[in-house]
């Protein structure tokens, strides 16, 4: 009979936040499906000045996701029966721009949007640019650990830790990113105004991976 114990191993890491990410959501309701094609165009172009004025090249703007959705709300008649009313067409624009830790840049696109005529909500995340950098020391470490947690319990069972006779390992360190709890909508008030982007100090970020080995008792 085989004799073998299945531990797994973890490990965690905390980096600095070596990017940011601006999420900048656009939305608009209208009653004519043209009308909210025509406001998506404008939309577009406008977006795409606001980052070339921030000195940006216009690629660096990405969509993340894109439609125009009919839209209807319920309520109760004087019968008690449910109505279903055509509110209008609603669009929605997510976009995206990826810096480095380059907060006068994130100001500069900022300031541009409140100037133009534009309100969209706006988030700021911090992000790991590249975490597969650190998955090398993630995985030594994860091993490591999986092997002195099996030794401690092949010494209380009173036997020896012998060879490796299986490893399972999936890939999930994947992104990771920290930020804004909410977006934030841009009042029309501040498109009169020039404001400062606050230089924020992110929390460290924890990077982690895991290890299933298999280890042969002897």
């Amino acid at each position: 009979m085989e004799h073998v114990i299945k531990v797994v191993g973890y490990s965690r890491l905390s980096v600095e936040p070596d990017g940011i990410r601006i999420r900048i959501k656009l939305n608009h309701i209208t009653k004519e499906y043209s009308e909210a094609m025509e406001y998506a165009e404008k939309a577009q172009r406008e977006m795409a000045e606001v980052i070339k004025r921030a000195n940006l090249a216009e690629s660096e703007l990405k969509t993340l996701s894109w439609g125009i959705t009919a839209e209807y709300s319920y309520h109760t008649n004087e019968r008690n029966e449910q109505v279903k009313t055509f509110d209008g067409y609603y669009y929605k624009h997510s976009f995206m721009v990826e810096l480095g830790m380059d907060h006068k840049t994130a100001g500069r696109i900022l300031n541009e949007i409140v100037q133009s005529s534009l309100t969209p909500e706006i988030g700021l995340e911090y992000m790991v640019v590249n975490p597969d950098r650190y998955k090398d020391e993630l995985l030594e470490r994860a091993v490591a650990d999986s092997k002195h947690q099996a030794e401690v319990i092949a010494r209380a069972a009173d036997t020896r830790l012998g060879q490796v006779v299986w490893i399972q390992y999936t890939d999930r360190v994947g992104e990771h990113v920290r930020g804004t709890e909410n977006p934030l909508a841009v009042p029309a008030v501040l498109c009169t105004r020039q404001i400062k982007m606050p230089e924020f100090t992110p929390a460290k970020m924890d990077l982690s991976a895991s290890v299933t080995v298999e280890w042969e008792l002897m």
